[in-house]
């Protein structure tokens, strides 16, 4: 797609509560969207809110976790390039992109929730219908985000996002601030899950969800389509 134009927030935050441990972004969940974009031709932008370099989750770069996009993410010095030197959120404008993106890992469930700034760049993406996707616990992006009417964003919208479940599984159940699968239902979302580690995907309007690791690529996929189809 000739002069497609992506934006993707990642987290800036590189702590995990008080265990010691580090997180991030999920390496997958930035790789495998990445690429799908760039076979389309697209330019990206990555913007954290604090800019500079992108904190990826330790984990994620373990041999387990590689696939075809994290092994060639790791050979690209341009990609690599970018997430030295992500841009500030405060110094994008929404105007200049056609697709929004938030990849997950554990980062933004202390960053880009209740964030004023990556609110303000999703409702202008909302307000001019422009896709939005977010996958596992990237929709933490969208918890606080309310509407010009003061109704919170997800409110009557049909969603995913790593799920309680999920978070069990891997024991963080106590350390993440809050439960998102939780917090999405509290603020009014129409929360829809498939079974733990499958693919899900959700579709409302020109908003996409993805689950969980395995939903990154579907859900970077159906982000585009929706492009296609406008």
């Amino acid at each position: 797609m000739k002069d497609l134009n992506v934006l993707i927030v990642t987290t800036s935050h590189d702590a995990l509560g008080n265990t010691g441990e580090k997180t991030g972004v999920w390496l997958e969940e930035l790789a495998a969207p990445y690429y799908k974009f760039i076979d389309e031709g697209a330019n990206i932008t990555i913007a954290s809110p604090k800019g500079g370099i992108v904190p990826l989750d330790p984990t994620s770069k373990l041999d387990d976790w590689q696939t075809e996009y994290t092994k060639k993410f790791n050979e690209d010095a341009t990609a690599l390039d970018a997430i030295k030197n992500a841009k500030k959120t405060s110094d994008v404008n929404p105007s200049d992109f056609d697709i929004l993106f938030f990849p997950g890992g554990h980062g933004p469930m202390w960053d880009l929730a209740d964030n004023t700034e990556v609110a303000k760049i999703i409702n202008d993406f909302n307000t001019k219908e422009k896709p939005i996707g977010l996958v596992c616990h990237g929709v933490a992006a969208l918890k606080g985000v309310v509407l010009e009417n003061g109704t919170p964003f997800v409110k009557g919208r049909r969603l995913t996002s790593f799920t309680n479940t999920e978070e069990a599984a891997v024991q963080l159940t106590e350390i993440v601030p809050f439960l998102l699968e939780t917090e999405l239902s509290n603020e009014g979302a129409i929360y829809r899950k498939g079974d733990d580690w499958s693919e899900f995907v959700i579709e409302d309007g020109n908003l996409i969800t993805g689950q969980n690791p395995q939903s990154s690529v579907m859900t970077a996929q159906k982000t585009l389509e929706i492009l296609k189809v406008k």
